[in-house]
């Protein structure tokens, strides 16, 4: 581990400087992603028209702004609904790799936090209102269908925050993929 930064130049290889080891950290983007169900088990997804694949409802951390707050903010945003969060399901490291990213956006990797956002009943439902201009649509969908309806990354992050769900664990992930255990399913 990193001795704790500090004003005064590293004396013998023991410590970094403040600038050194600020320059030594990793710059990351961060964002959230909401899962949402219904009564039978179908994923929330949204057609948006910046996109050809699907996505959970969220979107990017604002400076300063707290992952859970973000969370809560997008889904507002983005679908007309006050929903508290509160319920880690997956962190996923995506890499700076990643295709999609226009070169101009200069991506350096994300953190994408994956929360609960519970089963919705049809009243719930009823009560969304897409964004304008944005979002084109909702669909609940079979979560077999994912896959084929989002990138690749973004259809693993979904199904491993929905095992972590139905298990009643959390899991980390890199570019989608588990790399903690998953538990036991729950009989």
């Amino acid at each position: 581990m990193t001795s704790p930064p500090s004003s005064d130049p590293a004396p013998h290889g023991t410590a970094m400087s403040a600038a050194a080891y600020g320059s030594s950290r990793a710059a990351l983007w961060t964002g959230v992603s909401v899962l949402i169900t219904d009564a039978v088990g179908r994923i929330l997804l949204q057609r948006v028209s910046y996109r050809t694949t699907r996505l959970l409802p969220g979107g990017g951390v604002d400076t300063e702004e707290v992952p859970t707050r973000a969370a809560a903010r997008e889904v507002l945003e983005e679908l007309g609904v006050r929903l508290p969060i509160s319920r880690t399901l997956a962190v996923d490291w995506v890499p700076s790799t990643t295709p999609g990213y226009a070169p101009a956006t200069r991506f350096p990797g994300e953190i994408i936090y994956v929360f609960d956002g519970g089963t919705w009943d049809s009243e719930q439902i009823a009560a969304i209102h897409p964004r304008q201009g944005e979002i084109e649509g909702v669909d609940f969908v079979d979560p077999d269908d994912l896959p084929a309806l989002m990138a690749p990354g973004n259809a693993r992050r979904a199904l491993a925050a929905l095992l972590a769900r139905d298990t009643d664990g959390a899991v980390v992930l890199e570019d989608g993929y588990p790399i903690t255990p998953q538990p036991p399913p729950v009989s």
